[in-house]
């Protein structure tokens, strides 16, 4: 296929001007340079943030949950946290920039949607699972913007016990952000960026704490953005506003987060390509084919925006020094309009002839939540307890309607404008869920922390309002950590169990039983693994084994069901790394194995690729102030449907970051650049769902000025 040269000149054009302006104010301040100091949250309330390991760009620990926050070393499960300093060296926008970092992450969505859908070990994390705060159900649902996000983190592996149900697929694992908040020192920053092809964006962050003691905290962040994107004649805007209070007494401390965001794309978007034969009598075309030119743009002329309001509030209570409390609410809306999803084509012949789908889409979204918890210590002899009860309440609703303009003739090589549908009429709730839980855990620590148990167990029910479901299920979980030979290596082992919502059959897809709902489904995992803190380096290596019960197509005299009786399971190795590996050398990355099939076919699990790694290195260069790094994302093959007829080719691709500390003026300034796709590969990068492909994204050249007044 042709390749678009002139873009790729920009880039490099681009590239080389960031070169230069680096150069030449190292040549200039060489002598007056200084690194500044990552961001970290500070506190004295209990709920404090483990500290940011050496290198910056992952934290010593992270929130388990009901169980708070834990050094990675003293928690069961696998888990990582990524920081601010990390989404300020990419230029992160979105949570998808951020978990690219996560050797056990892919994503099932491009740029093209307007919702962020991923895999964790190889199972459906959708965006409405995103816990914010530690609470489901309020997270923006559209692309979530990273810049009032103090830490991502990341729990791999089902965890029911330590988070509860999230409203949809959370299944391979919890993601759960973690907001700015005022610190000790005053904080006045703005950050002025440009991305390819002309993107400019403006980002505010300031933060003051208040009184003798500094007990009340403010902190405020405010992005806008405008302009052109990587794909051809897409233009994109985006709006944050984000405000975090805090006050904290001797015995009591509340903190409020509320945020407001908006996001608009004009004129087109990346397409998601069907090449398997579908359900619904369209024949794919049942092999691979080129893959258009990554700023290939099928939707001219198409439009959508999303917007998100939200906020929580949590109060945290000393009753003695032995007992505490807390309690937690929020609440979220989210409407969608436009050209939402449903970006797809189904390929009909190698020379790319296709059939044109489009959907103009208003969705709206409401969560509301609470939780409320103890927590207690004591001692029974030698062994002491730390218990934690807490129960829940979530209420999710979700409508959707749309018009589509369905089979217009289309190439891929050769786009053709579609012609956008009106806009339906606004959507009546086709979701309406209460999920409420009560948990119980206990903590036991024996040999003075040489040995950690954890057992307990979380009951949760689930009540469809707009039918007659209701269902409870009942999931124990337990998990050991041991430290043989010291503090800076545990070997843990976990049997946790996860929930989701039963699944229901989906509509317009040719099943008999469209729209019928299914019990919650419960998936069981069994993991061992060890963890050492090597000096400013610390590694996990860990094996695990998921089982979990699927749908499966079965045919009746009426046609085809979806029905129960599938089974799937997963198995894997990971390996994760993060902090400095020399002096001047740090890492973040990993790899992963999987191997993931359903037990019921013999076949592979479709969208699973049994080997995935993302890897980064930095090294702080002997120019003072000045660091440059690079990443290396693989993705190895992958069966693209569940018959396994299809197979998608392995990928890998190389990013590039660099950070220069200087000041101009006597005022502080941090440069960053980030390029991902140096080498502008264009590749199938991903599946939708099965048959259905998503290219590669085209190469983007970030460039940031962050000044620190």
């Amino acid at each position: 296929m042709p390749k678009h040269s002139p873009r790729a000149c920009k880039a490099t054009v681009g590239y080389s001007i960031v070169l230069a302006v680096l150069g030449a104010f190292g040549g200039a301040h060489a002598q007056s340079t200084q690194t500044l100091a990552p961001i970290t949250v500070q506190g004295s309330d209990g709920e404090s943030l483990p500290p940011v390991a050496p290198g910056g760009k992952a934290a010593t620990g992270a929130r388990l949950g009901m169980l708070g926050n834990t050094d990675i070393l003293d928690a069961p499960v696998s888990i990582n946290s990524y920081t601010a300093q990390i989404i300020q060296d990419m230029q992160a926008r979105t949570l998808a920039d951020v978990l690219q970092n996560d050797p056990s992450v892919r994503f099932t969505t491009n740029s093209g949607h307007m919702l962020e859908h991923f895999t964790i070990r190889g199972l459906d994390v959708s965006g409405p699972t995103v816990a914010f705060n530690g609470l489901y159900g309020i997270a923006p649902k559209g692309h979530i913007p990273t810049e009032f996000l103090e830490r991502v983190e990341v729990l791999r592996g089902p965890s029911g016990l330590l988070s509860g149900m999230a409203p949809a697929d959370n299944l391979g694992g919890t993601v759960n952000l973690v907001t700015k908040r005022a610190t000790d020192e005053p904080i006045t920053n703005l950050t002025t960026s440009y991305s390819s092809d002309s993107y400019v964006q403006g980002h505010v962050d300031v933060g003051r704490r208040f009184g003798e003691d500094k007990k009340l905290g403010v902190r405020f962040n405010g992005v806008y953005g405008t302009g052109d994107t990587g794909v051809s004649d897409q233009k994109k805007g985006r709006r944050l506003g984000a405000l975090a209070l805090d006050y904290q007494d001797d015995n009591w401390g509340l903190k409020l987060d509320a945020y407001s965001s908006r996001e608009k794309i004009d004129n087109g978007s990346q397409g998601m390509y069907g090449l398997v034969a579908t359900r619904r009598n369209v024949v794919g075309l049942g092999e691979l084919v080129s893959v258009p030119d990554a700023d290939s743009n099928m939707f001219e002329g198409t439009h959508g925006v999303y917007e998100d309001d939200g906020f929580s509030l949590r109060g945290d209570f000393k009753l003695n020094d032995n007992l505490s409390a807390y309690a937690s609410v929020g609440a979220a809306n989210s409407v969608g309009k436009g050209l939402m999803f449903g970006t797809r084509v189904i390929v009909t012949d190698p020379d790319g002839t296709a059939a044109g789908y489009v959907y103009n889409v208003h969705t709206v979204t409401r969560g509301r939540v609470a939780e409320t918890g103890l927590n207690g210590r004591f001692t029974t002899g030698s062994i002491a307890h730390n218990i934690t009860a807490s129960a829940s309440w979530l209420n999710y609703k979700e409508g959707t309607a749309s018009k589509a303009n369905e089979g217009w003739p289309q190439n891929i090589y050769n786009p053709v404008a579609p012609v956008f549908p009106s806009a339906p009429n606004a959507p009546d709730y086709s979701v309406d869920n209460v999920m409420s839980s009560f948990a119980l855990a206990d903590t036991l620590d024996f040999a003075e922390g040489k040995v950690l148990l954890t057992l307990g167990a979380r009951f949760q029910r689930v009540k469809q309002k707009l039918s007659d479901y209701d269902e409870s299920r009942l999931s124990p979980s337990v998990g050991i950590v041991v430290k043989p030979w010291g503090e800076n290596t545990s070997l843990y082992a976990n049997y946790m169990e996860g929930l989701s919502p039963g699944e229901t059959v989906a509509f317009n897809q040719g099943y008999v039983n469209e729209g019928q709902s299914f019990k919650p489904l419960q998936t069981k995992q069994t993991e061992v693994g060890v963890k050492q803190r090597l000096g400013s380096f610390t590694h996990t290596v860990s094996a695990f084994q998921i089982d979990r019960p699927t749908l499966v197509e079965e045919e009746v005299d009426a046609g085809y069901v979806m029905a129960e009786g599938g089974k799937q399971r997963l198995r894997g190795i990971e390996w994760s790394m993060f902090g400095k590996i020399a002096p001047s050398l740090s890492v973040l990355g990993g790899l992963s194995f999987l191997d993931a099939k359903q037990r019921d076919t013999g076949l592979r699990t479709f969208g699973a690729p049994k080997w995935t790694a993302n890897l980064g290195l930095d090294w702080e260069t002997p120019v003072t102030g000045l660091s440059v790094g690079g990443r290396v994302v693989y993705t190895g093959k992958q069966w693209a449907d569940t018959g396994n007829t299809l197979e998608m080719p392995s990928w890998h691709r190389f990013d590039l970051n660099a950070r220069y500390a200087t000041k101009i003026a006597s005022t502080p300034v941090t440069f960053n650049l980030y390029v991902e796709n140096l080498t502008g590969r264009e590749y199938w990068s991903g599946l939708f769902t099965s048959g259905y492909l998503m290219p590669a994204s085209p190469r983007a050249v970030r460039l940031a000025a962050t000044f620190q007044f």
